[in-house]
């Protein structure tokens, strides 16, 4: 996708905005039913049917080590070529033309978060950490593989 057309898809976990590009998103729905995984990381709570393939759902706060958020209101489901994973967050705020967005690179230099691969300036001045989805999906993938 060229840089004309992206977009990011901008959420929250507790205290802190993130932002994904919207070419690595499938959909984004209401928390479904889950089945459990056994012997899966506690950040896993169970896995979900989306639209008949089984897709492991991750509590995206306990996985980056966040604090527990109170009301986990969607999932974020990543593109099914990247992973069969979908990410419980906190709200979903928005979504973002890369035209009405800077990237930080000096706060992207600073920040400490967790597969952050920079950081960005939405409209209004608003900062939100861009999330490294495929360095998320490579540590989830070893950390399940460890269990």
């Amino acid at each position: 996708m060229t840089e004309v057309g992206r977009k990011y898809l901008v959420f929250t976990l507790p205290g802190t905005r993130y932002a994904v590009d919207l070419a690595e998103v499938a959909e984004v729905e209401e928390p479904p039913a889950l089945w459990p995984i056994p012997g899966a990381p506690s950040c896993y709570p169970g896995a979900m049917n989306f639209h008949g393939s089984i897709v492991a759902v991750m509590d995206l706060s306990a996985f980056l080590g966040r604090p527990v958020a109170p009301c986990l209101e969607k999932v974020i489901v990543l593109d099914p070529a990247i992973a069969s994973l979908a990410l419980l967050v906190e709200r979903v705020e928005s979504i973002v033309p890369a035209d009405q967005v800077r990237y930080d690179d000096h706060q992207a230099r600073q920040t400490e978060e967790p597969h952050s691969s920079g950081s960005l300036v939405l409209p209004g001045g608003v900062a939100a950490v861009l999330l490294d989805v495929v360095g998320l999906v490579r540590e989830a993938t070893e950390r399940i593989a460890a269990v």
